[in-house]
């Protein structure tokens, strides 16, 4: 099984490629606003590096969100450029379900907050129960109005939990618990596929909106 994934949806670009169900490729590199002039060269290295045609990729995984709405649709039109002449499966995926998967399964009772940086002072999260399973849809806030959950007992941050936003939570819970991830998204998701883990792999490639007025405009 060859699997190409790649994640537009923050700053922070990932690829991974699991070629022969072994990963020879993760790659991670600040794109920030360059997607559209950098991301297809990236993409078409990384396939020769690892010695790969287009036509020999079984599935292209692209993350929906929730993220940058360009880098989001950047993506999945790159993903589709790539896999529909070839006719290769595409799958999406959300960034908050590999987080939470992430992380390792000894974590007891506790719930599990996942975060990604937004905009200027905005976040969006979501909320997973101790089996990895989630409470409530994606939402978000902003650093001066933090959801009153995270100040609970028994809660687990994962994701961009800058020093900012750690100091206003410290403000009010003294003692928070952090998982540091060590890998970009892209490269989380193919390990835990290798790992043979159930991922949430979503066939409808919709973006993942999360402020309404995106989502009016589609």
């Amino acid at each position: 099984m060859n699997i190409l994934a790649f994640d537009t949806s923050t700053e922070k670009f990932s690829i991974s490629i699991l070629k022969n169900n072994k990963v020879i490729l993760n790659l991670s590199k600040i794109l920030n606003k360059t997607y559209s002039k950098f991301l297809i060269p990236i993409l078409e290295k990384s396939l020769k590096k690892s010695k790969l045609n287009v036509k020999e990729i079984n599935h292209i995984l692209i993350s929906l969100g929730p993220g940058s709405f360009t880098g989001v649709r950047i993506g999945i039109a790159a993903a589709k450029g790539l896999a529909i002449p070839y006719k290769i499966k595409i799958s999406g995926f959300n960034n908050m379900d590999i987080l939470a998967n992430s992380i390792n399964d000894n974590i007891k009772k506790k719930k599990i907050v996942t975060i990604i940086k937004s905009k200027k002072k905005d976040y969006y999260f979501q909320i997973f129960d101790s089996k990895k399973k989630p409470i409530n849809k994606t939402s978000f806030f902003s650093i001066n109005n933090l959801p009153s959950f995270f100040f609970k007992e028994n809660v687990l941050f994962s994701g961009d939990l800058d020093i900012q936003l750690v100091k206003e939570i410290k403000k009010k819970k003294k003692n928070i618990f952090i998982y540091k991830r060590k890998l970009a998204n892209a490269s989380i998701l193919i390990n835990l596929i290798k790992k043979k883990d159930h991922i949430n792999l979503i066939r409808d490639l919709n973006p993942i909106y999360v402020y309404k007025h995106y989502a009016k405009k589609n």
